[in-house]
């Protein structure tokens, strides 16, 4: 989890092995916890909420771009690739092992200022990180990159786990429950690769 965040709970309110006359549980769960979306209005006052969110944020023809063994995502870094428009953008990096860690780690991968800048100019549908933040933690009050894309009314979705993910093309689907008046959601996020035949 990120630090401040409050960890998910379930606590059962009724069960059958009781004697109750059914089984029924109540979550507790953060809209930041594991693979979510970052809806503009968690950085900006004025942004969107979720549920103002155009349906295409959740889904479509997706790039996943390895940008493994790099500490910062500069812009040089990605002029090289061929990024379509339109698209939903997952960045695989190193981060996705500390997916697997139990403790929030200070060190990962970043994405620069500049970088999401060159990156809004192909429109994209989203972008997607594989861990809690596309800012170093040094950087937990200005957040510029996350910023940049709030500006530009671009949703983020981070934690997203692409360690067995190859780069390239995917059908995606990341739907949030259907909440009103939220900054953020958790989903479950699904690539399907797409056939080249």
């Amino acid at each position: 989890m990120y630090p401040g965040d409050s960890p998910p709970e379930i606590h059962r309110v009724t069960d059958l092995h009781a004697g109750d006359s059914l089984t029924a549980s109540v979550v507790t769960l953060g809209c930041h916890i594991g693979t979510h979306i970052d809806a503009p209005a968690h950085f900006l006052a004025q942004g969107k909420m979720v549920h103002e969110l155009p349906l295409e944020s959740f889904y479509g023809s997706a790039l996943v771009v390895s940008q493994q063994g790099k500490e910062c995502i500069h812009q040089s870094d990605l002029e090289e690739l061929s990024i379509p428009s339109q698209y939903h953008i997952f960045f695989k990096t190193d981060n996705g092992v500390l997916l697997n860690e139990k403790v929030f780690s200070e060190e990962y991968c970043v994405l620069s200022r500049s970088a999401a800048e060159f990156v809004c100019q192909f429109k994209p549908l989203s972008v997607g990180w594989d861990y809690y933040s596309l800012d170093a933690f040094s950087d937990s009050k200005s957040f510029p990159a996350h910023r940049v894309f709030a500006e530009a009314n671009i949703p983020v979705f981070v934690c997203l786990n692409l360690q067995d993910v190859p780069e390239g093309q995917y059908g995606f689907s990341g739907f949030p429950l259907r909440l009103e008046g939220v900054e953020g959601a958790p989903v479950r996020a699904i690539l399907i690769r797409e056939d080249k035949s």
